[in-house]
């Protein structure tokens, strides 16, 4: 995998928290504010990886927000779908004039090109994906109806998603470069087909499709495994060799 980050502010003494809090926060997540609800005391912690083109971090921090207004958004620079997957606490996003607000076992996400609001009203432990823009409006996609709304993750196709990027972060320093980037370029298929589940847009993917996004997803993350095989596929999946 690519180099992992991880920072924490008891490294810090507890007035330079904050600032160093928000200055880390506005780096890493492509400039963002951030405020503490008026708090004085403060710490928090993240760890970030690569898979692939996709950015994965853990956060965990006392309550804050985090707001970015259209002007912070650069005209240059890549556009991401950020996903904010709550393992304790609540997230609440706020965008197009939606808010969903979300907690353990479901997700939800935001267009990083927009402007758009986060609370965290209480101490939080997020998972928070950030999957290029491109990847899901490539196949037609429309996106704007499905920001900020929650997608759940209790089952279906949006569980198997929420599942595979909470593995995948997990197992990330352990992975090989090609592994990490074949569990990326999973996970953004899981998500692309759980936008489409929420849309109701099955019409406008078959069955058949859908299933060769899951057999592409599953040999990029066995590409290497040397006892990979139509059988172990259709074994894996739940389908015929055929």
């Amino acid at each position: 995998m690519s180099a992992a980050t991880a920072v924490t502010t008891d490294d810090y003494a507890p007035a330079d928290r904050a600032p160093v809090w928000r200055e880390w926060i506005w780096k890493q997540f492509g400039g963002l504010e951030s405020d503490l609800y008026g708090d004085v005391d403060f710490d928090g912690h993240m760890a970030s990886g690569r898979a692939g083109d996709l950015i994965l971090t853990k956060l965990e921090a006392n309550r804050h927000r985090v707001v970015r207004t259209q002007d912070m958004v650069r005209a240059s620079e890549e556009g991401y779908l950020k996903i904010v997957a709550p393992m304790k606490g609540r997230a609440g996003v706020e965008q197009r004039g939606r808010q969903a607000w979300v907690a353990p076992g479901a997700w939800t996400i935001y267009d990083t090109t927009g402007s758009y609001s986060v609370a965290n009203p209480e101490r939080v432990e997020h998972l928070i994906v950030m999957v290029p823009k491109a990847q899901m409006i490539e196949r037609g996609l429309r996106l704007e109806n499905l920001m900020a709304r929650p997608v759940g993750g209790a089952s279906g196709i949006a569980r198997v998603a929420l599942s595979t990027m909470r593995s995948t972060f997990q197992e990330l320093p352990h992975m090989s470069a090609d592994a990490a980037r074949g569990a990326g370029e999973l996970i953004a298929q899981l998500v692309r087909l759980s936008l489409i589940e929420l849309s109701g847009q099955e019409t406008e993917l078959s069955q058949r499709e859908a299933l060769k996004d899951r057999i592409r997803g599953y040999v990029a993350l066995h590409l290497r495994d040397p006892e990979l095989s139509v059988e172990q596929i259709a074994v894996a999946l739940n389908c015929s060799k055929r």
